[in-house]
This record gives structure tokens, C-alpha cells and sequence, in this order.
């Protein structure tokens, strides 16, 4: 771990002697290397993404937002509303681009889920979503449901805590780790696309996942509002989440103790509803110690270098 720090912290400091990266924010130059990161891959698998022109485009637009936050923030500081959205703009990047991933993952390379399901029977010995038909009742399934649909808004809860706090230097941050981990979640879903055991494991669950009203809402909004369908491995939830109660933990911990149990619902939730393998979740946990251990350097890092030039 201390080598893979000490390379990041090597490219840091060559990116900022190569490149004009001064002029940008920890978060703001993390969204512009994956922005651009992305550009670079469609053009690279052109061939292979039907629709690789509109992505394109989608990106290159997804780029000019950037900027144009990025100049209007310069002008006028962090003031008004224009600072308050370029201050946020992380959160609006990060449902874009996790969107888009819908429209050409699925062309970049096969779906691994029956190596998840192998993995998971080889741990287990048992597929651990219908080990869960058990547990199964109406009120439990709208408690998950409802633990599940958290995972949306923890995250913003605790950087706009810390924002009306006037807390600037834990909100940025707060927001650049945040930022980093989900990046990576989606990394890990454009190398390891998966569908989830709800779509491939369907023909051996024998009890339906009824709940009332509240399980219906939650199933048929994500359905409705998700385009990638792929975000199995990892499990972004977990990752995301662990990551989000340790923060809060570090950071506020008003919020830390609201959160455990909403969290443990949470990670519970991804396999009772059958969205993830129990795999993914092992990898998401690993994913956000890795990236608790690294973001923070990269952002000492960083912020260093700015005050170096």
C-alpha cells in the first residue's frame, strides 16, 4: 500500500510539472482527468459503441459545463449561487457520467456474472441471495427497500452538513474522497460489467420480494431513473456508504451513530433485494479502505502543490 502511495503521490507531482494543473481544485482536476479519461476510451472503442458519436458529444458538453463552472467560479470566488453550484458540481458529474456508462459498457466487453455466481457458490456454498428467501416477509422488504434507497442520500447529507457549517476545508475534503471512490466504482464497472443475481439467478428464487407500496416506489424509481444497468462489481453502495460513515465519523460525528444502523440496513439490503452478489460487497469494503487510505494522501498532495507554484 505504502508503494501504490508513494507512485500516486510521483504521478501528482509530475502531472503538476508537466501540466498547467495549478489552476485546478483537487476535485475539479479529479473530474477532468476522469472526463477526459472517458473521451479517451470512447474513441477507442468507437467501433465497438453504436452510439459512440452521441457519447461523445455527451462528454465534450459534460467538458464545456466544467469549464464554464470552473471560469465563473474564478471570476467571482465562491459567492452566490454560481459558487454554490460550481461548489456542488462534483454531485451533478458524477450522476452524469454514471448514467452514460449505460450506453456503452454492455458493447465494451462480455458480462462476468456467471464468474460472480461461481465465486459466490465457492465462498458459500450457497448462492446467498435465495439462502436469504428465509428472511423474506412484506415489512422487512419495505425496511430494506427503504435502507436501500438511503444510500442516495447520505452522501449529501453529510457534505451539506458540512457546508452550512461553513466547515470549507473538511466539505472539500469530504467531497474529493468522495468523488475518488466513486470514480473508481465506476472503473470497476466498465472492467467487471455484471447485471446482478435480480436478472441472471431469477428461475431459482421460489418466494417473491412483496412489500407494500414503499418496495414498489423504491424498485419501480431506480428502475425507471437507473440507465446502467451494470453496476454490480463492485458494490457501490457498499464502498460508497463505508466510506460515508467513516467520514462522518472523522468529520462529524453528530452524524455517526444516525448512520451505523441505517448503513448496516443498507449493505444487508443489497443482497436481500437481490441487486448484488455477496462478492461485491467484499470487493466494495476492500475498495473503500483502499480509497480511505489513498484519496487523503492525494489530496495533502495536491493541495501542496498548489501552494508550492
Amino acid at each position: 500500500m505504502r508503494l501504490l502511495i508513494s507512485i500516486l503521490d510521483l504521478f501528482i507531482d509530475l502531472g503538476y510539472r508537466t501540466f498547467p494543473m495549478k489552476r485546478f481544485t483537487p476535485v475539479e482536476g479529479l473530474t477532468l482527468i476522469f472526463l477526459a479519461g472517458l473521451v479517451l476510451l470512447v474513441l477507442i472503442f468507437r467501433v465497438q459503441i453504436p452510439l459512440w458519436r452521441s457519447q461523445l458529444l455527451f462528454y465534450t458538453l459534460l467538458l464545456g459545463l466544467f469549464f464554464a463552472l470552473k471560469l465563473s467560479s474564478d471570476r467571482r470566488g465562491s459567492q452566490g449561487i454560481g459558487g454554490l453550484l460550481h461548489d456542488f458540481s462534483p454531485i451533478v458529474f458524477i450522476i452524469a457520467t454514471y448514467q452514460s456508462l449505460g450506453n456503452m459498457i454492455q458493447y465494451l466487453q462480455p458480462d462476468i456474472d456467471p464468474y460472480l455466481i461461481r465465486i459466490d457458490f465457492f465462498l458459500f456454498g450457497v448462492h446467498p441471495t435465495v439462502w436469504m428467501e428465509r428472511w423474506i416477509n412484506p415489512w422487512f422488504t419495505d425496511l430494506m427497500s427503504l435502507a436501500y434507497l438511503s444510500y442516495y442520500f447520505l452522501p449529501v447529507i453529510l457534505i451539506l452538513t458540512l457546508y452550512l457549517k461553513g466547515r470549507r476545508d473538511e466539505f472539500n475534503r469530504v467531497i474529493f474522497i468522495l468523488t475518488f471512490g466513486y470514480y473508481l466504482s465506476f472503473i470497476g464497472y466498465i472492467l467487471f460489467p455484471a447485471v446482478g443475481p435480480r436478472f441472471t439467478q431469477i428461475d431459482l428464487y421460489s418466494v417473491p420480494l412483496e412489500g407494500s407500496f414503499l418496495t414498489d416506489f423504491v424498485r419501480d424509481t431506480l428502475n425507471a431513473i437507473e440507465h446502467n444497468k451494470r453496476d454490480c462489481m463492485p458494490s457501490g453502495h457498499t464502498q460508497i456508504a463505508l466510506m460515508v460513515l467513516f467520514l462522518a465519523r472523522r468529520f462529524e460525528g453528530t452524524l455517526f451513530y444516525p448512520f451505523l444502523p441505517v448503513v448496516s440496513g443498507l449493505i444487508l439490503s443489497t443482497v436481500y433485494l437481490r441487486y448484488h452478489y455477496a462478492i461485491d460487497l467484499i470487493v466494495g469494503t476492500a475498495l473503500a479502505v483502499g480509497c480511505l487510505l489513498i484519496a487523503p494522501r492525494l489530496y495533502r498532495t495536491w493541495k501542496r502543490n498548489i501552494k508550492l507554484q
